[in-house]
């Protein structure tokens, strides 16, 4: 009877220590099973790019030839990831313009050489090989881990720009003598405006002349504008503008108008006798009397603090010197003697030397001038 029971027990025992086993084994291969997944999900994260934001403008510039750069753009990269990077200039369209590898290229680019439009400026972060990301090719259209940050606006107007003048500076005597400028040249790379003139000023801006071409301002006889100062303009402008004509002044014209950089002409007042006209005389030295007359002198540009009559031999040599058209007139030619003399008028300032008898009138020195000759003939 105790066998039996003890069997009996025995058995359990051994039921109850398989049922164990097998809960044991159970877990184990729930552990190994949580184990696995949780391996698999770390191998599988993907970090993918991102560009990040970035601040700054919107920019807004004057295409007219003078350089314009963009400055204060800021990159917040708190986000940003992937392994390489660059910045991104488009249209409007988004059609790749540049790609500026540093935010000091992107500010070392000169949007005014760009014409007018649009540009927008991107920062782009990226894994691995992308396609598109390159001149020419639509930011829209980049494929592979690429991000493209906001963006920030360039706006380039276009406005009328007159262009740049080289020549000169200019530097003539008011003397009578006409006096033409030459060799100006137009750089009109970035010119531009509907219509176009030359513009003449004195040096306060007065307008004196108005040459529609540059070879009408090479037209222009400064000598007859007296002593002082002009300055040579190029303009362009569009649409209707107030103040572009003669006596006004440049600088209060309005409207969509630009002028050049000015050209010099000095134009300085030196001693000028002017002309004389009247004779030739032709006398007979025959003891009597021999008088010119009707001799007139032209003084519209005539300068000159001092002035005196000339009489010369014709080699220069000075017979003579009247100070008067009256005393020239008084003089009796045939005490001369047989062979020529010449008439002059002459002005001058401050002191001169040569301008005595005996002396030859080709010789005096200083601020001087002779007008033309009279010839008188004594045969």
């Amino acid at each position: 009877m105790m066998y039996g029971v003890f069997t009996f027990t025995k058995h359990i025992n051994h039921k109850i220590k398989a049922m164990f086993r097998k809960v044991f084994l159970g877990i184990i291969a729930v552990s190994l099973i949580a184990v696995s997944c949780s391996d698999d999900d770390d191998t599988t994260t993907v970090v993918k790019a991102n560009a990040g934001s970035i601040s700054g403008g919107p920019f807004t510039f004057d295409v007219d030839g003078e350089s314009d750069f963009v400055s204060g753009i800021t990159l917040d990269s708190s986000a940003s990831m992937g392994e390489n990077s660059t910045w991104v200039i488009t249209d409007d369209m988004g059609n790749i313009l540049g790609l500026p590898p540093t935010l000091m290229a992107v500010e070392g680019v000169d949007f005014d050489e760009a014409g007018p439009g649009v540009c927008l400026i991107w920062y782009a972060r990226y894994n691995g090989t992308v396609t598109g990301l390159e001149m020419g090719m639509n930011a829209n259209d980049i494929e592979g881990d690429f991000d493209l940050s906001n963006s920030i606006t360039v706006n380039r107007n276009q406005v009328v720009n007159a262009g740049i003048l080289s020549g000169g500076p200019f530097e003539f005597d008011v003397d009578g003598d006409a006096d033409f400028v030459s060799g100006i040249t137009l750089d009109d790379t970035f010119a531009f405006g509907d219509n176009s003139t030359w513009i003449i000023t004195d040096d306060m801006g007065n307008i004196l002349g108005l040459p529609p071409t540059l070879m009408a301002v090479e037209g222009v006889n400064f000598d007859e504008a007296g002593p002082g100062v002009c300055l040579i303009w190029y303009a362009r402008y569009s649409g209707m503008v107030t103040g572009l004509e003669m006596g006004m002044n440049a600088n209060n014209i309005t409207g969509d108008f630009d002028l050049s950089n000015s050209i010099t002409v000095t134009r300085n007042q030196v001693a000028n006798a002017g002309s004389i006209s009247g004779g030739p005389f032709t006398f007979m030295v025959d003891g009597n009397p021999d008088f010119v007359s009707g001799i007139t002198l032209d003084s519209t540009a005539a300068f000159g603090e001092n002035s005196t009559w000339i009489i010369t031999d014709d080699q220069g040599m000075i017979l003579g010197l009247p100070p008067t058209l009256m005393a020239v007139e008084e003089v009796n030619f045939d005490d001369a003697g047989t062979g020529i003399c010449l008439i002059w008028y002459a002005r001058y300032n401050g002191t001169i030397s040569g301008l005595e008898m005996g002396m030859n009138a080709n010789d005096v020195t200083g601020d001087f001038d002779l007008s033309n000759s009279i010839t008188v003939t004594r045969n």
